[in-house]
């Protein structure tokens, strides 16, 4: 989802990525897995969080004003 502002896509991709690891690691409790296992989820979502903020540091502010082709 593209709302035109890229500071604004990233805050909701980082929100979207830490919901969905919180409902998976809640999952995961719930299942009585091992916690080294909910710990491995967290720190999957804090790379894919890392990789959402480096797109915006490459990319740059402007970069989702363009219009669309």
């Amino acid at each position: 989802m593209r709302t035109g502002n890229a500071i604004l896509d990233v805050v909701i991709q980082i929100a979207v990525i830490a919901i969905v690891a919180a409902i998976v690691v809640w999952i995961l409790g719930m299942l009585a897995v091992p916690s080294i296992l909910t710990t491995i989820v967290w720190i999957l979502a804090l790379v894919a969080i890392v990789m959402v903020l480096l797109q915006l540091v490459q990319g740059g502010v402007g970069r989702s004003r363009r219009p669309p082709p």
